[in-house]
């Protein structure tokens, strides 16, 4: 839950409302508020309808299949590894994706530290901001988002959809969006014309 301060706005999206949320310290994150009982969160908080107007107009263009720079935000503070995991997830182009590996190798580790790459992208606070849907297992294969490898769950829709949204046309993942079934099929089609 965040702190009774914090203030909050949100954007209607393809995949459901995605929620900004600045704390009470200035700290900016941001989440779908559709992943599991995320809602529950923003109990507390307080909706801003002019809280940060242009990060909010260039998300909406982002939703919309335009190319958007989000370069001007910061990078999460945290410590060490983490932190060089979300930097290096920045530099990932649009439309295109990286292994955990090569994520780890892009963060200045070996790629040994796979699994340490994916536990950055699970607790990373600015997801599309902070484009971790760009990172997939060493198969192509999609394999988790937002903390979820069900393969069939909406998390995994997300990250496929946001992927299609950047006109990424990797390998199709089972019950999932590049499919002809799964629980977001609609949102492809809805997010397809609209990329450029």
């Amino acid at each position: 839950m965040v702190h009774a301060t914090a203030r909050f706005r949100v954007v209607d999206t393809f995949a459901g409302p995605f929620a900004l949320i600045v704390s009470n310290s200035g700290e900016l994150s941001a989440r779908f508020l559709t992943i599991g009982e995320v809602r529950r969160s923003l109990d507390g908080a307080t909706h801003d309808p002019a809280l940060l107007g242009a990060l909010i107009a260039r998300l909406e263009r982002y939703f919309q299949g335009d190319a958007v720079s989000f370069d001007d935000i910061p990078t999460p503070v945290t410590s060490g590894f983490f932190f060089r995991c979300w930097d290096a997830c920045r530099r990932i182009p649009r439309g295109r994706t990286r292994s955990y590996a090569e994520l780890a190798e892009m963060a200045g580790s070996s790629p040994a530290a796979a699994r340490a790459a994916g536990a950055a992208m699970r607790r990373n606070p600015l997801p599309v901001i902070v484009p971790c849907h760009r990172v997939v297992a060493a198969d192509g294969s999609l394999h988790g988002y937002s903390g979820s490898t069900d393969p069939s769950g909406q998390p995994l829709a997300i990250k496929q959809a946001l992927l299609a949204l950047e006109g990424f046309e990797g390998p199709p993942q089972p019950g999932g969006l590049l499919g002809k079934s799964g629980p977001m099929a609609t949102a492809r089609q809805a997010a397809m014309p609209a990329a450029r």
